[in-house]
């Protein structure tokens, strides 16, 4: 692949990810093309199925943390309305030391939802680069294009005349354009985004110059595009149709962005009945992320009118792989034991402070109990001051009877700390509430 590189992706982070995800996509085409399959529709779903399924590892880490999320959200949302009014230093560093109890009592990290995330949306940037211009990293389909685009080339026809010749003025052909070069791997990132249409006007254009072996060989190359290219009777190379616009009817190509928008409503749906969200008005960041879901699907369907039809195929297939995946993954945490997890959770926070040089239980045990059991004791955001100081010697939910009970042990008010740990802080504060 070396001889097609300059027209690849060069960006430091999504390059190199979307260099190897082409070598993928070119071993997979090569070794469908094994079996008579030739399609680069057929080949773009599998290959999007595969990158997906590479990444699953990531992803169900992701939902075990969103899961362990709907757990600790009510003791959270509760620090937060505790802490609602009160803006000055000492107030947030409270509220800061009693969420982080929270995230310890469960042994996760807040960092735990947000870092599958970070890896996999750099690999699908990535994989969306591929499928944009798949010529530049697929051997054989680069080649179907190169004696032509060289052809073109030697009789003076320049990408600018190419581009004028298709309706699809994608990324790809405006930044050919603009390179204002010769260079033969521009000539095939124009042709490959060509669709029938475009292969005869430029037959017709080579055929009115005198070369009409040219020309047929470009007619033959025309006809090998479309058939690598068809997809139910549609042209991946094609931009779908907007009905009623110009005098067009509405065809077969509007069915890619409506899948779009279905299949992605669906997916959000599922993801979101997987978890238990807080219920909570004033919380600004999760009326913002359920206004996107429910904006984001139609948004993308209307994104799939400006560009051709692959990369719409390329999105509903996502979205059918993450309903598939989310349907499973649910089904495996039905059969999941959650105080299991979150003992095995607090085992390897433990092992952490081990290799710190802490002593587990202390830490875990004064930072996790101390600071939440009497969070319990508010309803509706109101705490009720007849039981708060009994609240904070009992264990209030099932999460905290399934790892004090077992493992932790309440510690006493005479014990001595190390001067600047979790365990010491959270005993401050522990004193501070009881002389409230």
């Amino acid at each position: 692949m070396m001889d097609i590189f300059l027209t690849t992706y060069q960006g430091s982070i999504l390059g190199p990810i979307a260099r190897l995800l082409g070598q993928i996509l070119e071993w997979l085409y090569i070794f469908m093309s094994k079996f008579g399959i030739e399609n680069v529709g057929v080949c773009m779903i599998v290959f999007t199925f595969i990158v997906n399924l590479l990444m699953l590892p990531l992803v169900l880490k992701q939902q075990k943390f969103a899961k362990m999320s709907s757990i600790m959200n009510p003791e959270i949302m509760a620090i937060q309305e505790k802490y609602k009014n009160k803006k000055d230093q000492a107030s947030q560093q409270k509220m800061s030391m009693e969420t982080q109890a929270v995230y310890q009592k469960y042994g996760v990290s807040p960092a735990s939802g947000c870092l599958p995330m970070l890896i996999t949306m750099p690999i699908l940037f990535a994989l969306y680069r591929v499928i944009y211009n798949i010529p530049a990293y697929v051997t054989p389909i680069y080649d179907m294009y190169s004696g032509v685009a060289n052809n073109v080339r030697s009789l003076g026809i320049s990408i600018q005349d190419l581009s004028q010749m298709t309706n699809n003025n994608t990324y790809v052909v405006q930044t050919a354009v603009k390179a204002n070069s010769t260079d033969l791997n521009y000539y095939v990132d124009v042709l490959g985004q060509f669709n029938q249409d475009a292969w005869d006007k430029l037959a017709n254009l080579v055929d009115g110059k005198g070369f009409g072996v040219i020309a047929d060989s470009i007619e033959k190359v025309g006809h090998q595009a479309f058939h690598i290219n068809s997809f139910l009777g549609l042209n991946i190379a094609d931009l779908p149709v907007v009905p009623f616009i110009g005098g067009a009817a509405i065809t077969a190509s509007l069915l890619i962005p409506l899948l779009s928008v279905i299949t992605q409503m669906i997916s959000m749906k599922l993801s979101m009945a997987g978890t238990q969200q807080p219920q909570n008005n004033e919380n600004t960041m999760m009326a913002s992320m359920n206004t996107m879901n429910k904006v984001m699907p139609f948004i993308t369907g209307a994104m799939c009118f400006m560009f051709p039809i692959g990369v719409g195929i390329y999105w509903v297939a996502g979205n059918i792989f993450r309903i598939l995946q989310t349907l499973g993954i649910n089904a495996y945490f039905k059969h999941l034991d959650i105080d299991d997890m979150i003992n095995k959770n607090v085992e390897k926070t433990k092992k952490k402070y081990e290799k710190l040089g802490l002593d587990p239980n202390q830490a875990l045990s004064d930072v996790s109990k101390q600071r939440t059991s009497n969070i319990n004791g508010k309803k509706g955001g109101q705490t009720n001051t007849s039981t708060k100081k009994t609240n904070t010697r009992k264990k209030v939910n099932r999460s905290n009877k399934s790892l004090a009970d077992q493992d932790f042990k309440v510690p006493q008010s005479n014990k001595k700390y190390k001067e600047g740990s979790i365990a010491s802080y959270a005993n401050m504060l522990a004193r501070d509430d009881d002389h409230k």
